[in-house]
């Protein structure tokens, strides 16, 4: 796999960054976009454009093909079962939003239990706050142990006879822990318990097959997968799909409408009300091709590999404390140094062309139990080299030298 040769395919990369050579390591934030992805926007908003499903003329039918083309290849790309278990949304979170709305109107009752783990993202805690709030329910935490991962045996420690649902994410933003979905899934379902996962760094760094994992529900961010940005794709169970309420009403998601009833259209329809984000979704279409191009598994093989470097080499950096040490680890590098804010840390990163990202990246709760602020997260892409890891590794030395480490 040459990686120089990808790298080129990606036009960002021939930008300056304060006079010097990129190097991208923000890639859990969000991926850059190969070329035939912007290229697919362009073309389509200068040659093919119109709204889908609505029109029978030539450009409106071709729009929906393609948008629907798209649909396909998620679902192979994923093996679901059904191309009308894929719903397209505004993003990942919308789409966590959509089953905790869904499943809070018609399925979870006052004093039920639903478990998420220290690990989560934002997006998989508030929406289900907000059923807290309303609803009355109660969240249960499975908590991290000393290496940043949450085990099958702590998750089963949590589950009680109140338990209706399990929401996790399956691979974490900050320490890089890659959960054991199909596991958790397999306990979760024994006991009749629903499993929600959030995909967001899963889908661009694993290999998915959502019969083999089984969950009910698992979320993805396309920009995260080399795709544009205002999408995402909620896989879900068709019986799932079926049965639960809508999320919004409007055009698109309803069979007939009169004044004194509506009834609403069939699955993915149901899921999709107004005009969509059409041009992202056809282009996310390249994005897919580019993932299988280069093959998941050569990605996985890698990202496996410049993570295994990356933490040889800060290990070694005085004053550098990678945070977590999961046996099963994702392309992230979160890490602090003793006295230096993270704020400042990526700032003066920043001056060497070095993007990383700092703060708490949404998941506060973790930074609680991990008894600090913020902090520093290196993450890597297809694109991404060991030289890029040296330069990071140089630029942390000069962070410290100006603050006299």
């Amino acid at each position: 796999m040459n990686i120089d040769q990808i790298k080129k395919e990606f036009p960002i990369f021939d930008e300056k960054i304060q006079n010097n050579d990129l190097v991208y390591l923000d890639s859990a934030n969000s991926s850059q976009k190969p070329k035939i992805v912007v290229d697919r926007i362009n073309e389509f908003y200068t040659k093919q454009f119109s709204n889908v499903g609505r029109s029978v003329h030539y450009l409106a039918v071709a729009a929906t093909n393609l948008y629907e083309n798209t649909r396909s290849s998620v679902q192979k790309y994923i093996n679901a079962k059904d191309t009308n278990e894929i719903v397209f949304t505004k993003g990942a979170t919308e789409a966590l939003n959509l089953v905790a709305n869904t499943l809070g109107q018609s399925y979870l009752q006052e004093g039920d239990e639903v478990l998420i783990t220290e690990l989560e993202h934002h997006s998989n805690y508030v929406p289900w706050h907000f059923l807290r709030k309303s609803k009355n329910i109660k969240i249960n935490f499975a908590e991290i142990n000393e290496e940043g991962e949450i085990t099958l045996e702590e998750i089963e420690s949590k589950i009680t006879p109140k338990t209706k649902l399990i929401s996790i994410t399956h691979l974490s933003n900050v320490t890089g822990a890659i959960l054991p979905v199909k596991e958790i899934t397999q306990l979760a379902h024994s006991k009749g318990i629903i499993v929600v996962v959030d995909g967001c760094q899963g889908a661009p760094h694993l290999k998915l097959d959502m019969q083999d994992l089984d969950c009910d529900f698992y979320a993805i961010s396309c920009h995260k997968m080399y795709g544009p940005t205002g999408l995402g794709v909620l896989y879900g169970k068709k019986k799932w799909l079926e049965e639960l309420p809508p999320y919004q009403g409007g055009g698109g998601m309803i069979n007939e409408v009169k004044k004194d009833r509506i009834s609403y259209g069939e699955l993915p329809n149901k899921y999709e009300a107004g005009t969509m984000a059409t041009a992202q979704v056809i282009a996310f279409d390249q994005s897919i091709k580019f993932l299988e191009s280069i093959g998941i598994e050569n990605v996985m093989k890698h990202e496996a590999d410049l993570v295994e470097y990356g933490q040889e080499l800060l290990q070694k950096n005085n004053s550098v404390k990678l945070i977590g040490n999961p046996k099963h680890k994702g392309g992230v590098l979160s890490f602090t140094i003793e006295g230096v804010h993270p704020h400042d840390i990526a700032t003066i990163l920043d001056e060497d062309g070095v993007a990383i990202r700092a703060g708490h990246h949404c998941c506060q709760i973790l930074h609680d139990k991990l008894n600090i602020p913020a902090s520093a997260r290196a993450s890597v892409g297809i694109y991404n080299t060991k030289e890029d890891l040296d330069q990071l590794n140089e630029s942390i030395n000069n962070c410290k030298k100006i603050f006299n480490l």
